[in-house]
């Protein structure tokens, strides 16, 4: 029996202004936040929906770390 084939990662697109913010971060906070993108990249469905749109409201309240998406 042939092995089941894993789940497909979503992909993680920055756009303008998330790479203005990622410019500004100290490296603690990127290691934080390159944390819960990979987290959201495995899962797609965590965080909250945001009602009336596609977006999703993550935070993690380890890292200390918000992201909508």
């Amino acid at each position: 029996m042939s092995p089941e084939p894993s789940a497909r990662r979503s992909r993680v697109v920055m756009v303008e202004p998330a790479l203005a913010q990622l410019a500004k971060l100290t490296a603690n906070e990127t290691h934080r936040l390159d944390r819960a993108i990979v987290a959201i990249s495995v899962n797609p469905d965590l965080g909250i929906e945001v009602p009336g749109t596609l977006l999703r409201d993550y935070a993690d309240e380890i890292d200390g770390v918000r992201v909508i998406d």
